[in-house]
């Protein structure tokens, strides 16, 4: 499970700050398990992100050197439907 720096979990409909806290976005979909990867078709464990740009899908990689900055939970509809 992925987690902000201060240990909470990041889950659908959180709003944040990505690009090193220059650009607002909404999280749309948490891929947490191989079997995910294969269900959404994408290429390895992640967070995407609704950003004004468009969406943005971070690896853990890419995650690990730029976290996510937690703004606010939200109520947002995810983009895609995940089993919880």
């Amino acid at each position: 499970m992925f987690k902000y720096d201060d240990g909470s979990a990041i889950l659908i409909g959180d709003n944040v700050l990505i690009d090193k806290g220059k650009t607002p976005g909404v999280v749309d979909l948490v891929v947490n398990t191989p079997a995910e990867v294969k269900a959404f078709k994408v290429a390895e464990i992640g967070v995407m992100v609704k950003a004004p740009t468009g969406l943005v899908y971070m690896t853990q990689k890419w995650l690990k050197e730029d976290p996510l900055r937690f703004v606010s939970r939200g109520k947002r509809k995810p983009l895609f439907k995940q089993n919880s």
